[in-house]
């Protein structure tokens, strides 16, 4: 028997699914992609940090309006990201990267507000901490597998816990009445949809008015609905208690969005690409739905 292998655990006690190198190598060369896409590079416009967030109460950011990373830099990321991939110095890999996504996301985030790729900067930083500090020095130029199984296990850890630390804040904020206070979210509906009208100029759908006026008329169905949305996200750890849930969790994950896109025409493309690669998991379809999952030690 493979040393590395042991008893199941409890589903209490997650830890690191027995990923094989060619699932990893895959989850890297998809997640890296994601992560450079991700960056607004053009940093031209943002040129003021209006409403500081995060370090930006502590440094000034704005400099990378006049300049903004240009060839050499984004060069520089992407062969970072190439060693990343192969699993030569990640941690070294994914320092450049990580710079960008934090300074650039920064700014971006003082200024107009927008946190859509937060939770794949946090799990750039999450791999970066694992790599940057294993256990044997050997690990840090070459890693092993379990090095590569527990980064990837901590990059589910930090998806996971984005989404229920979003429930959570939904509840406390609303004074623990989301789920009472739903039918007011007609009001959001026809803000973000007229919102995105006077961007684009393109027309509101048809069915808006439609959708809007059945949640005011019906709130039960209403508070089932995006209740449901709700129950996904503060149950979001599940994905970490084997690959099954993982996989339901993800797909789950990937229709909240797909939902929360068509009805309030707010896009989420990173986090579905992020429960794609992460939960979902297509190199590992295969040990899925097998009877019994080995766990994997460390």
């Amino acid at each position: 028997m493979n040393a590395s292998i042991a008893a199941p655990r409890p589903w209490w006690q997650p830890g690191p699914f027995d990923y094989s190198k060619l699932e990893m190598l895959v989850m890297r060369a998809l997640f890296a992609s994601l992560l450079f896409s991700s960056i607004k590079w053009e940093t031209a416009p943002y040129k003021t940090q209006r409403n500081p967030t995060g370090l930006a109460h502590f440094f000034d950011f704005t400099w990378l309006s006049q300049h903004p990373p240009g060839l050499f830099w984004q060069g520089l990321t992407i062969v970072g990201l190439l060693a990343y991939v192969f699993g030569r110095a990640p941690a070294l890999g994914l320092a450049p990267v990580c710079t960008f996504a934090v300074m650039i996301g920064t700014l971006v985030c003082s200024k107009a507000m927008h946190h859509s790729w937060q939770a794949i900067t946090l799990i750039a930083l999450a791999q970066f901490i694992v790599y940057a500090w294993p256990k044997k020095k050997s690990d840090w130029l070459n890693p092993s597998i379990e090095v590569h199984r527990l980064a990837t296990y901590w990059s589910t850890v930090v998806f996971a816990a984005a989404y229920v630390v979003c429930g959570v804040v939904k509840l406390v904020n609303s004074d623990f009445l989301w789920i009472h206070k739903v039918p007011y979210l007609s009001v959001q509906l026809l803000k973000s949809n007229w919102s995105s009208y006077y961007d684009t100029l393109q027309p509101v759908a048809d069915w808006l008015p439609k959708v809007t006026q059945a949640i005011v008329d019906y709130p039960n169905l209403a508070r089932l609905v995006f209740g449901a949305g709700l129950l996904i996200e503060l149950l979001g750890f599940v994905v970490l208690i084997n690959r099954k849930w993982a996989f339901w969790g993800g797909l789950s994950i990937i229709a909240l969005h797909l939902s929360i896109s068509k009805v309030m025409d707010l896009h989420f493309e990173v986090h579905m690409g992020l429960a794609f690669i992460f939960c979902v998991n297509i190199m590992g379809l295969k040990k899925v739905f097998q009877k019994t999952e080995p766990a994997v030690v460390g």
